[in-house]
């Protein structure tokens, strides 16, 4: 019962390092996600800044060419369109452009010429993009450049430069890199949640198993307080039994007078005080079936126990014209058990064999040994036991006959386990049943 008990707790317990360890995995695969979704929007911010640098830089790049080619005023022009464009786009920073090396404008030109048609001139190659640092007031910073080529047949190729400062990155990223920031935040405390919660239902569910355990062991207690009760009330009824034939034979005997057989009145009485000293044994077994392991195992013979059992009984085979055979090969077959357990065990397993052999049956006792094992089947000419039933015939209460209480075979098994053998329903072959005891054969005692 203890070791169910530590079983249990440590299945709770083990349950709960399964709770703790699903949530360190569901917190550190919800880390390694917003990591994820944080260097994801950080490259759709970057991606998203890259594509409007590169189109503000052509659209920039086309106006450039067209004021190179007018005059100076229009450089004043393409300076005032910067400035509108850096309050639209405040991260715009530097604008140059250069030919040939020389850098005809940068920030800002005084020269204004009118825009001319730019549908001749055409890009020499991609948007390239850059990182660089200025020198500013406030020190260095840093930008991402867009560096535009364009041509055209009458004029010299004409490149130009767009800086747009890194935070602008930061700024197109913030608002999705926040979303994300709440749903991990979110998303962690709903965890923390769950885990508290089932932390808090497994540690009840422990309690309330350690409550209903100690209940059930009260009440285990009783039932065994009850079985006891039971099985002394069994016992006492077999010798009891046995106790009250025997005295009617001997008064019949008496009642003869002078043609009564004095051996056979012997032999009545000898049976009787035999069985009265069973009875003073009772208690005793009791004490053995309720601490097996206080009982001192001694080596005896199984055959001559067998006798000795089916002598106990011979008032009640003779009653309803029953002769038991016995058969064993060796002739002595030696175990090392409780001796008082074993009688106990063997009264009730015959018991048994004879009350569903019925009148003019027949019950046969054979005894054998196999290798280290030594067999003992018992069997009746009875109606069999049937296959579903064959393991609940063991179980206390269990039984087929109206008067039966249920408890022969089970103390029967439990006698037999507490001193390491084994009782069961084997096959018999046939009509009837064969109920087989085995233990482990004693050995040979050293001379």
């Amino acid at each position: 019962m203890e070791t169910t008990v530590k079983q249990r707790r440590s299945f709770a317990w083990s349950a709960a390092l399964g709770v703790a360890l699903i949530a360190v995995l569901a917190g550190g695969g919800l880390f390694v996600l917003h990591r994820w979704h944080n260097r994801a929007v950080h490259e759709m911010a970057a991606q998203a800044v890259a594509e409007r640098g590169h189109w503000v830089a052509m659209h920039l790049a086309l106006r450039a060419a067209a004021a190179a080619e007018g005059p100076s005023s229009a450089w004043q022009d393409f300076s005032e369109l910067l400035r509108s464009l850096r309050e639209v786009e405040g991260d715009l920073e530097v604008v140059s452009v250069r030919r040939d090396g020389v850098t005809l404008f940068q920030e800002h030109l005084e020269a204004r010429p009118a825009l001319t048609d730019a549908t001749d001139y055409s890009f020499t190659g991609p948007v390239r993009i850059g990182r660089q640092n200025l020198a500013a007031d406030e020190g260095q910073i840093p930008v991402v450049t867009f560096t535009v080529a364009m041509a055209s047949p009458q004029q010299e190729p004409l490149e130009l430069e767009l800086g747009m400062r890194r935070r602008a990155v930061e700024r197109e990223e913030w608002a999705a890199a926040n979303a994300v920031e709440s749903m991990y935040r979110l998303s962690l405390a709903t965890l923390a949640a769950c885990f508290g919660v089932c932390l808090v239902l497994v540690v009840g569910m422990v309690r309330r198993e350690e409550r209903r355990e100690q209940a059930r062991r009260r009440e285990e207690h009783l039932a065994f307080s009850g079985m006891v009760t039971n099985g002394i009330v069994h016992d006492f009824r077999n010798p009891m039994s046995s106790l009250r034939l025997d005295a009617q034979m001997l008064a019949k005997e008496a009642e003869r007078g002078a043609g009564a057989r004095p051996d056979r009145m012997g032999e009545l009485a000898a049976r009787m005080r035999h069985t009265l000293d069973r009875m003073e044994k009772v208690f005793q077994e009791f004490l053995v079936l309720a601490r097996p392991g206080e009982a001192a195992a001694e080596r005896i013979d199984l055959v001559a126990c067998v006798r000795e059992c089916l002598d106990m009984l011979a008032p009640r085979f003779e009653a309803v014209d029953v002769t038991p055979i016995l058969r064993a090969e060796p002739p002595e077959l030696y175990i090392r058990v409780s001796a008082s357990a074993v009688k106990r065990a063997l009264l009730n397993v015959l018991l048994n064999a004879l009350q569903h052999a019925g009148t003019g049956g027949g019950v046969r006792v054979e005894g054998m040994q196999t290798g280290g094992r030594v067999r003992l089947d018992i069997c009746d000419t009875g109606p069999g036991i049937p296959r579903q039933n064959r393991k609940k015939v063991f179980d206390m209460f269990f039984t087929t006959r109206p008067q039966g209480t249920g408890l022969g075979l089970f103390l029967a098994r439990t006698a037999v386990d507490n001193n390491g053998g084994r009782l069961f329903v084997s096959d018999a072959g046939g009509a009837g049943a064969r109920i087989r005891l085995e233990f482990p054969a004693a050995e040979k005692e050293s001379v």
